[in-house]
């Protein structure tokens, strides 16, 4: 069996994955993860590795009924070098007592912080690469050398990354989404009513944490010229923008900034929800205005609804949207681009209906659970058989 592993006495155990979280918050690393423990629960053992102030991330697992383990992320220091062995040690005796085979790093952040443990501890270890790093610091490669493997969201995350490594070494596994059954989405009257928003209006949509590198200043930009032919359109945002203090911060930048544009009236911010595909069905056009990503879980979803999709044409973005074909890209801070592309799919309809059905069609065929879970499951154990 790839998922186990035998405990010496000719029995098989499931192999016990630690996976480790960096973040305080929930956004796409963390929502990823979810997913990936969802998908391989019944092949592997999931342990969360969360940080203290991490509640919500750590409701979340608890709710799924995966074992936490909160810790306290070491800093790497030359200067204060028996700090951080010590910080490492204190979370490889952790890794010990969850019994973890491999320690599965969310990112480059979780492998800076706590590759030393995972070695200490004596794991196989993997990083997941969810962004591009055409750039690393020395003190990064550093602790980015006990990294066994790593696996890429991308072929643009792979092709950029900063560290020569061999092909052994790599992997590019896409991220995946349930395609739903039409029967099971929600009446869109009802949501839209929770919403506050009116039945008639058309509603365009962004699923990302209310973040800088969202770039939400160039949508509120491209919301202005939308408005101004289409004043009955209305725009929801669905992400966090209270539970960290980078997204609590921003949220206050851009409400000022939708104030001084006179069209704060016109957008709709829920925060961080669970019920992310419902709020989704809702929306009749979805975008993704953003500086840096990797492969946005959230464009997966929109597609996997049948909703047509505007996206920044950056990092493994136009590896899914075919520009013309399964959704419009634009380019990073060009909102006229992406005012344009708004306003082309509330003008043609048809149009719009027609690349939502091809994007809803590439989804069900290259994004399957799973072939995502057969990937993940053949790097597990690629990384034991090399143990």
């Amino acid at each position: 069996m790839e998922g186990s592993r035998n405990d010496g006495r000719g029995s098989q155990q499931r192999l016990t994955v630690a996976h480790i979280m960096p973040w305080s918050g929930i956004g796409g690393v963390e929502i990823a993860t979810l997913r990936m423990v969802e998908a391989t629960r019944g092949l592997f053992r999931n342990v969360a590795f969360c940080l203290g102030d991490a509640v919500a991330l750590k409701d979340s697992f608890d709710a799924m009924g995966i074992e936490t383990v909160v810790y306290a992320a070491p800093e790497p220091s030359l200067r204060h070098g028996s700090r951080f062995y010590g910080e490492s040690r204190a979370v490889a005796r952790l890794l010990r007592q969850a019994g973890a085979d491999i320690v599965h790093f969310a990112d480059e952040k979780a492998a800076y912080h706590s590759s030393l443990a995972a070695y200490l501890a004596r794991t196989r270890n993997v990083c997941h690469l969810r962004v591009s790093y055409p750039r690393l610091s020395l003190r990064q490669r550093l602790c980015l050398l006990p990294v066994h493997s790593f696996v890429f969201v991308s072929k643009e995350a792979r092709r950029t990354f900063a560290m020569n490594l061999p092909d052994r070494k790599m992997r590019v596994v896409y991220d995946a989404v349930e395609v739903p059954d039409p029967g099971t989405v929600e009446s869109n009257a009802a949501v839209r009513r929770e919403l506050g928003v009116p039945p008639e209006c058309c509603l365009v949509g962004m699923v990302a944490r209310v973040s800088p590198q969202k770039d939400y200043f160039t949508l509120a930009s491209a919301a202005v010229q939308v408005l101004a032919k289409h004043p009955e359109t209305r725009f929801l945002v669905v992400g966090d923008n209270s539970l960290v203090d980078l997204n609590r911060e921003h949220y206050q930048e851009v409400a000022a900034k939708l104030n001084e544009l006179g069209i704060a009236d016109k957008f709709i911010f829920t925060g961080h929800r669970s019920d992310v595909s419902r709020l989704i069905a809702v929306m009749d056009i979805c975008v993704l205005s953003t500086h840096r990503e990797g492969f946005p879980l959230s464009i997966l979803e929109c597609m996997a609804l049948e909703k047509p999709v505007v996206a920044t044409s950056v990092g493994g973005i136009p590896e899914i949207v075919e520009h013309g074909v399964t959704g419009y890209l634009h380019q990073p801070r060009d909102s006229n681009g992406l005012a344009a592309a708004i306003l082309s799919f509330l003008e043609d309809r048809d149009e719009a209906a027609r690349i939502a059905t091809a994007a809803h069609e590439q989804i069900r065929k290259n994004y399957s659970r799973d072939i995502f879970t057969d990937e993940i499951a053949k790097t597990y154990a690629d990384l034991m058989r090399n143990s």
